[in-house]
């Protein structure tokens, strides 16, 4: 008589089966809930590690510090959804990290993200401004301030269009936030009328930082009273003397004042303006600085590296070199003459000379009669103490290249021009808020392999490990089918 043939769910194939199957269900849903669980801590405790080489998606120390001691509330409304804002690309994505970690790092902001299409009536809440999916808008007690949504980032625009280059986010931001909380605000005068150099990338950084710039001709106008700093890029005529006098004027007031001046390389005399410098001490010299240490330069020998002699005005572009492109050799009348004291922030080091521009084309640096270290940034401080026993000071800079503030450098996310420069200006007007910070590069580096570890490496993952899997299989299912 033939056996009875056992139901197939009381076989101790379906018994182990269903215990694997429980166990399985049973690990899924407790990670899925572990996962849920600390996902929604680490939101509300901001819980996460940045692992990009750069630190791409994290608050600069600045940043911390400011949220740290901030006491005014603030609402930030970001007008489009926040999965709007994270699908227009990866930058994108890196600027709604830091709206996000401004909320979660001081109980005073707040960060709302507005649909307009969902509610026109927030618009109407706000008349004054033109508001749309492309505008973030803050808003205190007692004020209000918007940035477009590119404010966010360094635009590159060329033949094949514009594109995003760098992330100024937390720079733009933090910088809205502080000027949306302090009373003063620095007035800085760009001259013109002159044949000055194109100063707009230098315009748009203080504004970025929050400075009002204006401009000013003193052909026709006397410097405005609420200017506190005055620029002169590179003119190509001389200024006449009652125009000089007017600057005289301006560094003789009873508040702290400065001027800066960048020297060209194509300027020609200009004895009016050179004289007045030489009486702050500063001389702009004919020729050209060259770099004859390939490590100090940027792609060439006028191309040249800078270094930081004090921390000061430095600060903020530790850890970043500054270029100090084709730039004119600079000497000191003195180094201190009554009230008067001159210093060099900026230098060349020793391994720079100076090429004279009517050099033949057989001209090498063992031609040149001098070797550094030079000034690459002079500054001249005129300290007085007024009758009320207050100390003004006043400051005329030097720098000895125009193209240290030109566009290329500026927006240049390796270099400390941009960060020296809110450094400078900080320090000359007094305005100590403003919070520079370097704009932020997103990119894949390239993984630093050989062309022999790349063959290892496509053996392995293409070949062995798929075998591997297979045979695993294998040995599973012959295990298996004889249970």
């Amino acid at each position: 008589m033939a056996q009875k043939r056992q139901p197939f769910y009381r076989s101790r194939a379906f018994r182990q089966g269903s215990i694997a199957t429980v166990i399985t269900a049973l690990f899924i849903a407790v990670m899925v809930s572990l996962n849920l669980f600390v996902g929604v801590l680490a939101e509300r405790h901001q819980w996460w590690l940045d692992l990009t080489a750069e630190q791409v998606f994290a608050l600069s120390d600045e940043s911390i510090q400011f949220l740290a001691e901030l006491d005014a509330d603030i609402t930030i409304y970001v007008l489009t959804p926040e999965t709007n804002l994270t699908a227009m690309g990866i930058y994108f994505v890196q600027a709604n990290e830091v709206l996000r970690q401004y909320a979660a790092l001081s109980p005073h902001i707040t960060v709302r993200y507005i649909d307009l299409t969902r509610d026109p009536a927030f618009a109407a809440r706000f008349p004054q401004f033109q508001l749309n999916a492309q505008t973030i808008l803050l808003e205190t007690e007692n004020r209000i301030e918007t940035l477009h949504i590119f404010d966010l980032f360094n635009i590159e625009t060329d033949f094949r269009g514009s594109r995003i280059v760098s992330s100024r986010a937390e720079q733009a931001l933090t910088s809205m936030l502080l000027f949306l909380t302090i009373d003063r605000q620095v007035t800085v005068g760009v001259l013109t009328g002159f044949g000055e150099s194109d100063s707009s990338a230098l315009i748009s950084l203080l504004e970025t930082n929050r400075y009002r710039v204006i401009t000013q001709n003193l052909l026709t106008e006397e410097i405005s009273p609420e200017v506190t700093m005055l620029i002169i890029n590179a003119p190509i005529r001389d200024y006449p003397q009652d125009a000089i006098a007017r600057l005289e004027q301006f560094l003789q007031s009873e508040r702290d004042v400065s001027l800066l001046y960048f020297a060209g390389i194509n300027q020609p005399m200009l004895p009016n303006l050179e004289a007045f410098l030489a009486g702050w001490g500063i001389i702009v010299n004919d020729g050209i600085i060259y770099q004859t240490s390939p490590g100090m330069t940027r792609g060439g020998p006028y191309l040249s590296l800078v270094h930081y002699t004090e921390d000061f005005y430095s600060r903020h572009a530790v850890g970043f070199f500054s270029v100090m492109p084709s730039p004119r050799p600079l000497e000191f009348l003195f180094h201190q003459r009554g009230d008067r004291t001159v210093s060099a922030p900026l230098i060349f080091g020793e391994t720079a000379c100076i090429r004279p521009l009517d050099a033949d084309d057989d001209w090498s640096p063992r031609d040149s009669e001098a070797f550094g270290p030079f000034a690459a940034l002079a500054i001249t401080y005129d300290e007085i103490l007024l009758d009320d026993k207050t100390l003004r000071t006043s400051a005329v800079a030097v720098f000895a290249s125009q193209h240290f503030v030109d566009a290329e450098r500026l927006l240049d996310p390796y270099a400390g021009n941009a960060q020296f420069m809110l450094g400078l200006v900080q320090g000359l007007t007094d305005h100590m808020g403003e919070v520079p910070i370097a704009p932020k590069v997103i990119g894949a580096a390239p993984l630093p392999i050989t062309d022999f570890q790349t063959i290892i490496f496509g053996i392995l993952f293409v070949v062995v490990l798929p075998l591997a899997v297979i045979f695993a299989g294998g040995v599973v299912f012959l295990r298996r089918r004889h249970m």
